[in-house]
């Protein structure tokens, strides 16, 4: 899923969320996010001295980074907009889940070994498609174990006859296959949200003289 499509999710999925903040005590933060009528997508922020964690109705991360993680986040953010290719760096825990399989990255990149392999053998496209998009095909390619085993299973003989040179894919382990998982961009996004909330209510809160 695309940043912008995920930028228009989150929006939408916190619409009607509203901040409550359970501690706030200088570096030692514990901010929740939720709409009042469902428990849907709600989120906590925590944070401690160069620690920073998103948990609640989405998968959990833990940034290490500076001592003040709100202001590291506030200063590396794109002009508020977040900054996951840096901020993945500086995931300490579900590392794993960042990245996933992206089958949009899979058939490019397939779609451009093919494009280029028809010079030499003409049909392999076609029979790429037999093999993974017909009706009763071999190989689910939504998937990294079906879309490794249509790689390393598929064999294309020009006009079929084995005796003449197969076309084969080579150093498929070198392909980025992996790209930035929803439930990453989400969080990102509610890092972003959620300290700029933060900050609209520690404001007002100074400009009504609530706070010192």
């Amino acid at each position: 899923m695309s940043e912008e499509k995920i930028a228009e999710r989150f929006k939408r999925e916190t619409a009607n969320h509203v901040m409550e903040i359970k501690h706030d005590d200088g570096l030692y933060r514990h901010l929740r996010f939720r709409n009042p009528k469902r428990g849907t997508y709600w989120f906590d922020l925590v944070t401690w001295p160069g620690k920073l964690s998103i948990t609640g109705d989405i998968d959990g991360y833990v940034f290490s980074c500076a001592e003040d993680v709100f202001g590291f986040f506030r200063a590396s953010a794109w002009q508020g907009a977040p900054n996951p290719t840096y901020w993945d760096e500086k995931v300490v825990a579900s590392r794993d889940s960042v990245k996933t399989f992206s089958p949009d990255l899979f058939n490019q990149q397939v779609a451009d070994e093919l494009r280029k392999a028809e010079r030499h053998y003409p049909g392999v496209t076609e029979a790429w498609n037999e093999k993974v998009n017909a009706f009763f095909a071999e190989y689910n390619t939504e998937n990294e174990y079906g879309a490794l085993a249509a790689l390393n299973g598929f064999e294309f003989w020009p006009g079929g006859d084995e005796r003449g040179e197969v076309f084969r894919f080579h150093d498929t382990h070198d392909w980025q296959l992996k790209d930035y998982d929803w439930s990453f961009l989400w969080a990102c996004h509610a890092i972003v949200w959620g300290i700029a909330e933060y900050d609209r209510a520690r404001s007002a809160a100074v400009q009504g003289g609530e706070v010192a």
